[in-house]
């Protein structure tokens, strides 16, 4: 007995087959496309890179960097505290945007640069050339910590590093 294919069958395998390419944070930038396509242009390029700015709400942080780790609330004499937790965190001085007020029109201030390792960000084992994706050998001099993000009322305000 001969085995008959519908021809979807072969466009199904192809279909899935481009979505396993598909780079995990495009992915997730996928899943919230209107919300991504009404932000400002420099918060589509901080999510794009796998950075956060303060005042992010819940879905642009997770479309940058990803789960968190682990997710803890406590009530603070602000209010109620939501804390993200990122391990295996990648932070430099360099080729990374840099945290600001989210502010329309404002600069962006002074301060520490960051990247994610968090799923869909660089990894330690990526064998990438290219400078958007680090290889271990450019790697050796990034520290390695856990980011703690801190949001109230919806949205980041406060962002910790701790190696």
């Amino acid at each position: 007995m001969k085995a008959i294919f519908p021809l979807g069958a072969p466009l199904a395998c192809l279909a899935l087959a481009a979505a396993g390419c598909q780079h995990p944070r495009a992915a997730r930038i996928q899943e919230h496309a209107a919300l991504f396509r009404s932000l400002d242009a420099f918060s589509q390029n901080l999510i794009e890179n796998g950075l956060v700015n303060y005042g992010f709400t819940p879905e642009l942080v997770y479309m940058a960097l990803g789960k968190p780790s682990r997710v803890s609330s406590t009530a603070t004499p602000e209010g109620p505290t939501e804390t993200w937790i990122y391990k295996n965190f990648l932070y430099a001085s360099a080729n990374a945007a840099k945290f600001g007020v989210n502010n329309p029109g404002t600069k962006q201030q002074p301060g520490p640069m960051l990247s994610s390792s968090a799923p869909g960000g660089p990894s330690l084992t990526s064998t990438k050339t290219s400078p958007v994706q680090p290889t271990v050998s450019d790697m050796s001099d990034t520290p390695i910590a856990t980011l703690f993000l801190e949001l109230r009322e919806g949205r980041v305000v406060t962002v910790r590093i701790e190696p």
